[in-house]
């Protein structure tokens, strides 16, 4: 079953037990994360290349984005967080790819704003074999086009699910990183930047090994 089936199940799932208020309120937010990705998956504001930014890894440390590239074809994956089923999905379809990408050279960073004491659980929950870091004050996210202002409406409905932003990011703030996938070239130039405005939509990981695998394929020695 392809991510997109499944994603789009997760969507079906909870819309028929969604009642008017809770579905208005997804419509609502979707319209507003539309001035950051197009329908057909396109990040509107894209940088031409990577910036570089401080991550922070499970035990504290900080990594800098373009020292994790080192010049490699790469992936940067960007994840609402573990408390979200459509990440937690997409962060398993995603590692269905890992082996044959990591292999031969490419680099996959899974990036979430979830403060980095919960990584190393989520992290063995869903049987991740890339780096998972957060981005602390979600710069990155804010840099490559993706960081979206949580809607009052959506706060409300957080809330009454349990999960306060606030305090399980490491921003302590109100915004979340649309499920947003960049592929990067070894020099640092962004040749996919792909997200919906909808988290019930992704870049399949097929679509991601080959791309980048046709990169690395550019880059062998003659």
């Amino acid at each position: 079953m392809s991510l997109n089936t499944k994603l789009r199940f997760l969507r079906d799932s909870m819309s028929r037990n969604a009642g008017p208020k809770v579905a208005a309120a997804c419509e609502q937010a979707a319209e507003i994360q539309a001035s950051l990705a197009s329908e057909d998956g396109t990040v509107l504001k894209c940088p031409k290349t990577v910036p570089d930014a401080m991550l922070v890894a499970a035990d504290g440390s900080e990594v800098s984005v373009l020292d994790l590239i080192a010049g490699k074809p790469a992936a940067l994956l960007f994840f609402r967080g573990d408390w979200c089923p459509y990440s937690t999905t997409s962060m398993r379809a995603y590692e269905e790819v890992r082996a044959a990408l990591t292999e031969r050279g490419a680099v996959l960073v899974g990036i979430t704003p979830r403060c980095h004491e919960a990584l190393s659980a989520a992290v063995a929950r869903n049987l991740l074999g890339y780096l998972l870091l957060t981005d602390p004050e979600q710069k990155l996210a804010e840099a490559m086009g993706v960081r979206a202002r949580v809607t009052p409406a959506m706060v409300g409905l957080f809330k009454s699910h349990g999960v306060d932003l606030a305090a399980m990011n490491e921003s302590a703030d109100w915004s979340l990183p649309l499920e947003a996938t960049f592929l990067i070239d070894a020099d640092g130039a962004i040749f996919c930047a792909n997200a919906y405005p909808h988290p019930a939509m992704r870049l399949e990981p097929s679509e991601l090994r080959d791309r980048l695998l046709a990169k690395l394929e550019r880059h062998l020695p003659a």
